[in-house]
């Protein structure tokens, strides 16, 4: 038994190191297989042409890459400069118009020009709390004029 294993062992180490020998064999023989086709190919320089050509097209393709990028980044600054002048604008208009779409109350009692620069004077307030104190100070106004001239006070939107 001890001397099959020993027998065994031997012939594996045998195979091993035939396979080894042939393996080392085919690979110088594959060395000068490739050199004859290197020569049968003119030198190699074909293949040396197509690896330029490919590196020519990787670069133009990161170049159409990086403009893409760039005219998306542009995109996205118009489209956040466009949202920052719509809110401006809104804002705007809605300080020139407050008040405007709830009309004047007592508007009936006053005269073109105090109208206008209610509208102006309301427009011109910077928070809400200081157009409602505005208002109420309107209101009041308003009501002593209706009281005086003994006229309801109306809600005006001219």
């Amino acid at each position: 038994m001890k001397g099959s294993k020993i027998l065994a062992s031997i012939v594996a180490t045998g195979l091993a190191l035939s396979a080894g020998a042939v393996l080392a064999q085919g690979q110088q023989g594959g060395g000068q297989q490739g050199g004859q086709q290197g020569g049968q190919q003119g030198g190699g320089q074909q293949g040396g042409g197509q690896q330029q050509m490919q590196q020519q097209q990787q670069r133009q393709a990161e170049r159409a890459m990086s403009q893409d990028r760039v005219m998306d980044q542009d995109r996205l600054q118009a489209r956040e400069r466009d949202r920052t002048q719509d809110r401006e604008h809104a804002q705007t208009q809605t300080q020139a118009s407050a008040g405007a779409g709830d009309g004047i109350y007592g508007g009936n009692l006053m005269t073109v020009q105090e109208r206008k620069q209610y509208g102006a004077e309301l427009g011109a307030l910077k928070t809400d709390a200081e157009r409602l104190e505005y208002k109420a100070r309107h209101r009041e106004k308003m009501e002593l004029r209706a009281q005086e001239r003994g006229i309801e006070p109306e809600l005006t939107t001219d």
